[in-house]
């Protein structure tokens, strides 16, 4: 009589990968969850409505020879200010996105600045990027 002869059960290894991964899937979520910075006590934000229009933003775009774009649209620099009077005329509290070309002079960027607030704008936001 001949028996078969079976492999060694090697079962056990076979977990200890599975058994691995998820300790270390605990571990990061336990570092992951104490690294985030809790308030010292707990605050319920207040409720506020809004009549249904979102604000809205004006991209403007001042290239390094001095191009003017809003929203997209290439013009001149008196067009633009004309469009720009005439939106914030008509949606008060409309906000200004200024983004412009690093290699421009910046008393150009200024400028420009300075003849939107003529044209009534009272929000203006000068878009960069940050350093690492």
């Amino acid at each position: 009589m001949r028996f078969e002869r079976r492999p060694p059960d090697n079962s056990e290894r076979s977990v200890l990968p599975l058994i691995n991964v998820v300790f270390l899937l605990l571990i990061f979520c336990m570092l992951a969850g104490s690294l985030g910075r809790s308030e010292p006590f707990a605050v319920t934000a207040p409720r506020s409505t809004s009549d249904g229009a979102q604000q809205q933003t004006l991209r403007l775009l001042l290239g390094s020879e001095g191009q003017l774009a809003l929203q997209g649209e290439v013009m001149s620099e008196a067009e633009l200010l004309q469009q720009v009077g005439q939106r914030i005329a008509n949606h008060p509290g409309v906000g200004v996105e200024l983004k412009a070309d690093a290699a421009l002079a910046g008393n150009r960027v200024v400028l420009l600045m300075e003849k939107l607030g003529e044209a009534g704008v009272d929000r203006l936001l000068l878009l960069t990027q940050s350093e690492p």
